[in-house]
């Protein structure tokens, strides 16, 4: 059986299997590495938690649950991403949804239709329908002009890819990351596998 995603959290990680399944491994000391049954469009790993959207569109929550980072809003969604215990949802009509601790710089959402969603550490950006970025949390006040198709964020860093294919990079320390983007990509091996140690 194959996969078709993966994410990875902290000191775990979570497949989707191309049948829809989920299986975790790594550390299990809050049941993050214990996924339901069911199947399942796509999967997000935190620290101590995971989620994922069901075929129904609901989501789902397994692992540590200390401030509700287990505990998702009821309706439909496109997507979901978990931080270090927040989560985020987009919802089928576009809007975002929060849950976690009672945090006022992740509760408060930007207005307005997003097409994705990344968290990371307390960090929050997302893509708006019409391609322009929002960023809070840690992340807050950060962001660039233009427009993107896609956004990962981190705690106070995140990239994106424009619309032209382009990487654009802000947030934190942004000669270290500058550095680290411009480095040279190390060669290329084909045919290279990895496998497990031992």
């Amino acid at each position: 059986m194959g996969f078709a995603s993966i994410s990875a959290g902290y000191n775990f990680a979570c497949g989707l299997r191309t049948d829809g399944t989920i299986a975790c491994w790594g550390n299990n000391g809050y049941g993050q590495a214990t996924p339901p049954a069911g199947t399942f469009a796509s999967v997000s790993g935190g620290a101590g938690v995971a989620c994922a959207v069901r075929t129904d569109g609901t989501i789902t929550c397994w692992g540590d649950d200390s401030y509700g980072e287990s505990t998702p809003p009821a309706g439909t969604f496109a997507s979901v991403s978990v931080g270090t215990a927040d989560g985020f949802g987009l919802r089928t009509d576009g809007t975002l949804a929060y849950w976690g601790p009672d945090i006022a710089d992740l509760q408060i959402l930007p207005a307005g239709t997003f097409a994705s969603v990344s968290t990371g550490g307390f960090g929050v950006c997302s893509v708006r329908t019409d391609g322009t970025i929002a960023c809070w949390g840690s992340n807050a006040g950060q962001g660039t002009a233009g427009t993107f198709t896609s956004v990962s964020a981190d705690d106070g860093f995140a990239c994106g890819v424009r619309a032209d294919g382009t990487l654009a990079c802000w947030g934190s320390t942004p000669m270290a990351r500058q550095r680290r983007r411009q480095a040279p990509s190390p060669p290329l091996v084909r045919g290279a596998r990895c496998l497990p140690a031992g």
